[in-house]
């Protein structure tokens, strides 16, 4: 446990008006002191809370006003994030997508980006700030913000036998110890919902328990004469329509509820919705990214206008304007601009920032739309950008703001798609809002390499254009077996590396979120890749330093024979954006190739052209039927490289740590695409599916 003093149950450093002990009922000494209380009760679903109260089994949660909300993000957003725990509580926590608070996954021991509702509470105000936890990975996550002084209590209740008790039991002492801010997570409906699903008898037990623990924080929170306390009240995110925990960008993963025991400025809007049919309906609601603006707008908090990059906005007070939206028009020209699109308030004007910078002023009331198309103005060379845009409603006292990261904007001279690309291509995968992924070519299959690994070994996550998708394989998920990540594998008659002298070339976007921290690993292979002698093709990432990674190339026919690309130093990409990848195989001429393209500097940087095979046998280039996709042609790298044997769990050598890595608009051909072809995928910034069909 990380800590469980708490202190004396009292001992609030509070300036304006607290009095230490404030637990039980006094006379005011003076103006009444603002406090928020959030409880996170992971999975407990909007439908069954909704139900719970009308039945009357939910008699406290019915105290307060439930209303539709939303998890996740907009999907086809930068904002886009998978709808699981870990993002879902940096959300609460930062009122921002995982584009800026960097959880991305429920992989172990991340670390949040950026300002922590209890770090800007401190800043403007001297109380404490407490939390009191369920899940040791939450717990993780505010290791930083407690060592630092911003968290003063930080109650760690994982490894307790009953976690509800012990999280309510914390979280009611630092109530009535006069705490500012406490937040209160629970994990025992989600525990329920996946074990017994969420119709079971079960899971309506655990909502009542979960129900009887907010009463009774709601009962301490009216004890105290002297303070006012804002409670708010979310399930974090939805379930599957199976009560599984699959992350997808769908309607019954985003759906959840925010409960508040104030009036919401949004008037009755989502109390007592239904939940629409789909996420477009669903964004028209709040989202669990207001809840921290509205709890530091309470506690008058806020960011000032200049430095607002909360994506979120408030639900008491002022109201921010609704559905804000950035999308990139003219891309890849002189002239790209980012337009702006909101629901717009009749009785504000309206001012817009970008970075910060007010580039329009006193927008009249009722406007809906700004387009910035001032851009290039600013842009010094060519590239790939993302903006920060903030949209205050109204003016002084009455202003409210709503934070948007713009998708990638790039600016280069529009190039479009080669057209020859269609000639060749066997397998292509553009990918979607949902998974497994498919092949348009219809010529290969793609899925996870084991039925056994859960739903997070391979996520949903925004593509590398606007509006796309991608595919985020995850290695800290492994089966008991040792198989991991993603496979590839073709029909009959379609393997692009067999054949006595076969020519092909692989292209795909690629993102590492972070480098591998030692060694090496696989980012595409169809061999064993333990050892690069070993017959097959891989792509590999390797060790480096700072914000780069380096990768390379390698093909194998066996017993030691091996063609490696450059290897000293390694090709350096840029971590944490999307570059394209280019490997191909000549197996007439004995040549390969590679060509990295950056989207961070424009740069193409061709890593190998005409580089010969040497002795490698070419008819042994497909020792496996599949391709590893985050992974290699076994699809027990991580196992293979620590010479263990199953049972295997993740981590379980040092020489082979798990990592993360992010594919997008994959595909196949079968032959050498040319310099001007690969060019014009990387300059366009469009995906194959826009080319014209024959």
């Amino acid at each position: 446990m990380l800590s469980l003093a708490l202190s004396a149950c009292g001992g609030s450093d509070d300036s304006d008006g607290d009095t230490p002990g404030a637990g039980a009922p006094g006379t005011p000494s003076g103006p009444a002191s603002r406090h928020a209380l959030i409880i996170d009760m992971d999975s407990a679903l909007y439908g069954a809370v909704q139900s719970g109260m009308a039945a009357g089994t939910l008699p406290n949660l019915a105290r307060l006003q439930v209303q539709l909300a939303y998890s996740g993000g907009v999907a086809g957003t930068p904002g886009q994030q998978p709808t699981l725990d870990m993002p879902g509580w940096a959300t609460l926590l930062t009122g921002t997508w995982a584009n800026r608070h960097g959880v991305i996954s429920n992989a172990p021991v991340q670390v949040l980006r950026g300002a922590t509702l209890f770090q800007l509470s401190k800043a403007r105000n001297a109380g404490q700030n407490g939390a009191a936890v369920a899940s040791a990975e939450l717990a993780q996550l505010l290791v930083a913000d407690h060592d630092a002084g911003y968290l003063d209590t930080m109650a760690d209740c994982s490894l307790n036998a009953s976690t509800l008790d012990c999280v309510s039991g914390h979280a009611v002492q630092m109530i009535g110890g006069g705490y500012r801010t406490v937040v209160a997570q629970f994990r025992s409906a989600k525990d329920a919902a996946v074990d017994y699903g969420v119709g079971s008898p079960n899971y309506a037990a655990t909502l009542s328990k979960l129900d009887r623990a907010v009463g009774a924080m709601l009962d301490e929170t009216a004890k105290a004469a002297n303070s006012q306390w804002l409670i708010v009240v979310t399930g974090n995110h939805g379930l599957s329509a199976n009560s599984q925990d699959d992350g997808l960008p769908l309607v019954p993963e985003s759906a959840t509820f925010i409960g508040l025991n104030q009036a919401s400025n949004s008037g009755a809007q989502g109390i007592g919705a239904p939940v629409p049919a789909t996420l477009a309906d669903l964004y028209g609601y709040a989202s669990i990214a207001d809840i921290a603006p509205t709890v530091l707008g309470y506690l008058d908090a806020l960011p000032h206008t200049a430095q607002y990059a909360l994506d979120g906005g408030r639900l008491l007070g002022p109201q921010p304007v609704s559905r804000l939206a950035a999308a990139v028009a003219d891309n890849n020209s002189s002239s790209v601009s980012v337009v702006l699109t909101w629901t717009p308030l009749p009785d504000r004007t309206v001012d817009v920032l970008r970075d910060g910078r007010v580039i329009a002023s006193r927008l009249p009331a009722g406007t809906a739309s700004y387009t910035d198309n001032q851009l290039t103005a600013d842009l010094t060379a060519k590239g790939t950008y993302q903006f920060s845009y903030t949209v205050q409603a109204g003016q002084g006292d009455a202003a409210a703001s709503r934070a948007i990261i713009s998708p990638p904007v790039s600016y280069v001279p529009p190039v479009p798609l080669a057209a020859t690309l269609r000639n060749g291509l066997v397998s292509y995968y553009p990918f979607s809002a949902t998974l497994p992924p498919v092949d348009a070519q219809g010529n290969s299959t793609m899925g996870p390499a084991s039925p056994d690994l859960p739903a997070s070994a391979g996520l949903v996550v925004p593509g590398p254009f606007a509006g796309t998708h991608g595919l985020l394989v995850d290695t800290n998920f492994v089966a008991t077996s040792g198989l991991e990540g993603y496979r590839l594998t073709p029909a009959n008659g379609f393997d692009v590396s067999k054949g006595a002298a076969p020519q092909f070339t692989i292209g795909f976007w690629f993102k590492a979120p972070e480098c591998v921290p030692r060694s090496n690993v696989t980012i595409l292979a169809n061999k064993n890749y333990v050892s690069g002698g070993n017959a097959g093709v891989a792509i590999g990432m390797f060790s480096s330093s700072g914000n780069q990674c380096g990768i390379a190339f390698n093909i194998g026919s066996g017993a030691g024979v091996r063609a490696d690309g450059p290897t000293s130093p390694y090709t350096q990409v840029t971590v944490g954006r999307w570059i394209y990848i280019a490997f191909s195989v000549d197996g007439v001429a004995k040549t390969m190739n590679m060509v990295v393209f950056d989207s961070v500097t424009g740069a193409t940087n061709r890593v190998a052209t005409g580089k010969s095979t040497g002795a490698v046998d070419m008819s042994k280039l497909s020792p496996f039927p599949q391709w590893g996709i985050g992974e290699d042609g076994t699809g027990t790298y991580l196992m293979n490289k620590c010479g263990a044997t199953p049972p295997y769990t993740v981590g379980q050598c040092t020489t082979a740590p798990p990592y993360q890595h992010m594919f997008g608009d994959l595909a196949m051909w079968n032959r050498v695409l040319t310099d001007s072809e690969l060019q014009s995928i990387f300059l366009s910034n469009k995906p194959l599916s826009t080319l014209p069909p024959n």
